[in-house]
């Protein structure tokens, strides 16, 4: 929660002048292990996030539908909405309990912007999760079927501008 309060600060004091939007990007998301995003636009408002990649001996896969809205003060920053799913795995290592899954499906809110001079793009979110099905059975102990700290530092490079 931290990251995502600062980056928000840090994007709104960014005011440059020209606007430049992007099709589709590649890159890293921050926040779940080694994991690859690939963020493409449907339309002028509504992008499509997949992401999949490896964390904590076990792998996170998912996809998010995101209704993007301009930040009229600051060119190329747009704040977003949307809901996805998820599956992640990872393992714990000790023993009696080993590994571990979860089947979630998320709402997402965050921050998008892309630079005038680099095709680069960032975006910074939350990304509050139920869980629908998962393994734990470990001595009893249930865990909490909401997931309030997921969420990811993207940096991707722009594919092609709309």
């Amino acid at each position: 929660m931290k990251i995502f309060l600062t980056a928000m600060s840090l994007m709104v004091l960014i005011n440059v002048t020209s606007a430049q939007d992007y099709k589709s990007a590649i890159g890293l998301k921050l926040g779940y292990g080694l994991v690859g995003s690939y963020k493409t636009f449907l339309n002028e408002k509504a992008a499509l996030d997949i992401f999949g990649g490896i964390r904590w001996g076990g792998i996170a896969a998912g996809a998010y539908y995101e209704v993007h809205s301009p930040i009229k003060s600051v060119d190329r920053l747009k704040w977003y909405w949307g809901l996805g799913g998820s599956f992640t795995t990872w393992d714990y290592g000790y023993a009696g309990f080993d590994s571990y899954y979860e089947v979630g499906v998320s709402g997402v809110l965050g921050l998008d912007y892309s630079f005038e001079e680099y095709p680069v793009n960032v975006s910074v979110d939350w990304a509050p999760t139920i869980v629908l099905l998962d393994n734990y059975d470990y001595a009893g102990v249930s865990l909490s079927r909401f997931r309030s700290g997921y969420g990811a530092l993207s940096v991707r490079y722009i594919l092609g501008k709309s």
